[in-house]
């Protein structure tokens, strides 16, 4: 019975409370109307650029140098022509022992001596006399030993009497200079032998060997 009474009166405080809202209500709150918000619009940041600059290169101050003059380059001089190298002669002429040469006698115009090797006087080798004209005076090929003609009181080199070449220039006398060489035959006058020059003026004697 009491839980049936607690019950009860729950109800019926429920119910009065109910009844004096109803009887005296609560006034109700004018709300007042807040002013719309516009949003502004928003600016999307522009990201930041992470990238390195590159640095600005500095201006160097370039000197400036006054114009240097261009030297002209060195003329070269003309090369000189290299000569010739001197022709090889197989034979030589002696020429240094004081006892050739010249032997003044007057109306003779005559050449002689001697071509030889170490060992033998030498057959076979042309002598050639030729005009400073260039026209040959004379000519003769040199013979041996075995026919070797002894000759006294012809020359002022007595003690050189021994020969195996005579030319006589007799008939060209006065085309001078001469020359006097050894070649290897009549025909072939290439020069075997540096050239002898020869004076006779009023005559004379010459005595020139050769050796190879």
């Amino acid at each position: 019975m009491v839980g049936i009474a607690v019950v009860a009166l729950t109800l019926l405080a429920c119910d009065a409370g109910t009844l004096l809202a109803f009887v005296n209500p609560t006034p109700t709150r004018t709300a007042t109307p807040r002013p719309t918000f516009t949003p502004r619009p928003s600016i999307t940041p522009t990201p930041a650029n992470t990238d390195t600059p590159s640095p600005t290169p500095e201006k160097t101050a370039t000197a400036t140098r006054p114009p240097v003059a261009t030297a002209r380059p060195a003329t070269k001089a003309p090369a000189v022509p290299t000569a010739p190298p001197a022709p090889q002669y197989l034979f030589q002429v002696k020429n240094n022992d004081g006892t050739h040469g010249k032997c003044d006698q007057n109306g003779v115009f005559q050449v002689k001596g001697r071509i030889a090797d170490t060992k033998d006087y030498l057959a076979g080798i042309n002598a050639v006399l030729q005009g400073a004209d260039g026209r040959i005076v004379a000519q003769v090929v040199s013979w041996g030993r075995q026919s070797m003609n002894l000759e006294f009181f012809v020359s002022c080199f007595e003690e050189r009497n021994l020969f195996n070449y005579q030319l006589d220039a007799t008939a060209a006398r006065g085309n001078e200079p001469m020359r006097l060489f050894l070649t290897r035959s009549s025909t072939d006058l290439a020069p075997i032998s540096p050239p002898q020059s020869i004076s006779f003026g009023s005559g004379g004697r010459w005595y020139v060997d050769f050796y190879q």
